[in-house]
C-alpha cells in the first residue's frame, strides 16, 4: 500500500504543478496592459555627469526636467555650430595634410596617403564630428 501512496502523492504533486502553472499563466495574460500607443517613450538614463549633478545638488523633479531641457537645447545648438564650422574644419584638415605631405619624401608620401586613407574615418570623426555623443545620445541634426 505504501507504494500506491507514493505514486498517488507524486501524481497529485504533478497535477498541482500543472494547475498552478496554468493559473499563473492565465493571470499574467489577463492582467490589464496600457495600449501600445499610450505607453510613454522609454526614457534614456541621463549621462553620468548629469546624474551626479542631480544627486549632489539634490534637484527637485521640476529642476531635473528644466536641467534636461537646458542640456538638450545646448546640445542642439552645439550641433548647429558644428555644422556651420564643418566646411572650415574640412579645409583646415586638408591644408594640414597637404603641409605634412610637403615635408615627406615620395616614399613617405605614399605611406602617408595610405595611412590617411586607412584612418580617415577615425580622423574625420574626431576632427569634424567632434567628440562622441553622451551615452544614450544621438548624432545628427535635431529632428
Amino acid at each position: 500500500m505504501s507504494r500506491f501512496v507514493a505514486i498517488a502523492a507524486a501524481l497529485s504533486l504533478l497535477v498541482c504543478g500543472i494547475v498552478i502553472g496554468a493559473l499563473g499563466t492565465f493571470l499574467i495574460l489577463q492582467r490589464p496592459r496600457p495600449l501600445d500607443g499610450m505607453r510613454p517613450p522609454p526614457q534614456q538614463p541621463p549621462p553620468p555627469f548629469t546624474r551626479e549633478m542631480e544627486e549632489r545638488l539634490n534637484l527637485s523633479e521640476d529642476q531635473q526636467e528644466k536641467l534636461q531641457t537646458i542640456l538638450r537645447d545646448s546640445r542642439e545648438e552645439s550641433e548647429s555650430i558644428r555644422r556651420e564650422l564643418r566646411p572650415r574644419l574640412e579645409n583646415n584638415l586638408k591644408a594640414t595634410q597637404d603641409r605634412i605631405g610637403e615635408i615627406l619624401t615620395p616614399e613617405q608620401h605614399k605611406m602617408f596617403d595610405e595611412l590617411v586613407r586607412q584612418d580617415a574615418r577615425r580622423a574625420q570623426r574626431f576632427f569634424l564630428d567632434g567628440p562622441p555623443p553622451p551615452p544614450g545620445g544621438r548624432r545628427g541634426p535635431p529632428r
